[in-house]
């Protein structure tokens, strides 16, 4: 029987790495880079590369890991000891050449500003970081008895206790993203400009500080949730407990998608750029759904750089 030859990698696996890996984090750390600019610009007249920095960064290292993990394990599992093995380690090698250079500017960033921006960072960007990392509670009670010495020997606890993976907490996945992205960018931003005496007495017309943080942790949330309406019968399939999940129809998760953004809206009626953002996200509401590609939700994403560069294209003109 003649031996079959050896074929390379299909082309749409190999750009299926460049997009998860790469292009897509660095697309979604976009809105970061547009929401923390009007921020820094908003609360100090200026574009403070620092907290800019250190929000994008972090944008990329806990996308890009949590990519990074998902496909060393689908690939390399799937074309083991298979021809073109080396090619895919080598994107794995650029991912990883990547996200270290991220750091690398993180860190730098973080040395230059407050101790309190270090703190605040690492509070925002840990269950971030921890999304998909199981967190067994028995190693902690184990490591706390140890330093209580309440047990002289090395024993694992009698009772077994869950493991935790953020991620996987019934409906909290699209409500910690939007604090991370809301509430959590912000306090960044906060703790660098106060840090170095930046801050202004009051932000200019139309914003104010609850503006910024309800606006953005709204949207991020209701673009979280937009997303699992994407995966709704999968994740109904596999019992993962996303909002629209516990709601039970995907219809019902857009009806409050629309109540949620109309509400911002109406509260913050008189900033156009926020109106603006809120109509244009439940347009997208009710556009996207099951059936859209992966790629369209990006425009979810965005809902808030258009009108943001809109209202600084504006400042400077």
């Amino acid at each position: 029987m003649p031996v079959r030859p050896h074929t390379k990698m299909p082309i749409p696996k190999i750009s299926k790495l460049a997009d998860e890996l790469f292009l897509r984090p660095i697309v979604i750390s976009m809105n970061s880079l547009v929401l923390t600019s009007l921020m820094s610009y908003v609360m100090s007249g200026t574009f403070d590369w620092r907290p800019i920095t250190i929000c994008v960064m972090s944008d990329i290292l806990a996308i890009g890991s949590d990519h990074l993990k998902d496909q060393e394990s689908e690939f390399l599992s799937a074309h083991h000891n298979a021809d073109g093995e080396n090619n895919i380690a080598s994107w794995f090698t650029y991912a990883r050449t990547f996200l270290t250079a991220s750091a690398v500017l993180l860190a730098l960033a973080l040395f230059l500003c407050p101790v309190s921006t270090l703190l605040t960072t690492a509070v925002v960007v840990a269950p971030a970081l921890l999304w998909t990392t199981p967190i067994d509670f028995n190693k902690f009670e184990f490591v706390l008895k140890r330093l209580l010495g309440k047990s002289g020997r090395a024993e694992r606890p009698s009772t077994s206790m869950p493991v935790l993976v953020i991620k996987r907490i019934p409906g909290m996945k699209a409500i910690f993203n939007g604090l991370i992205r809301g509430c959590g960018l912000y306090a960044i931003v906060f703790s660098a400009l106060s840090g170095s005496g930046s801050l202004t007495d009051a932000l200019p017309s139309p914003w104010t500080a609850t503006q910024v943080i309800v606006w953005s942790t709204v949207n991020r949330t209701c673009h979280a949730i937009l997303t699992d309406v994407r995966d709704f019968e999968d994740d109904l399939k596999a019992g993962v407990s996303t909002i629209p999940v516990l709601l039970g129809s995907f219809r019902k998760t857009k009806v409050m998608l629309t109540a949620c953004h109309i509400l911002v809206m109406l509260a913050f009626i008189e900033n156009i750029y926020i109106t603006g953002s809120c109509l244009y996200a439940t347009a997208l509401v009710w556009m996207l759904g099951k059936d859209s590609p992966k790629k369209a939700f990006l425009l979810s994403s965005h809902s808030q750089s258009l009108f943001i560069i809109w209202y600084l294209l504006k400042s400077y003109t």
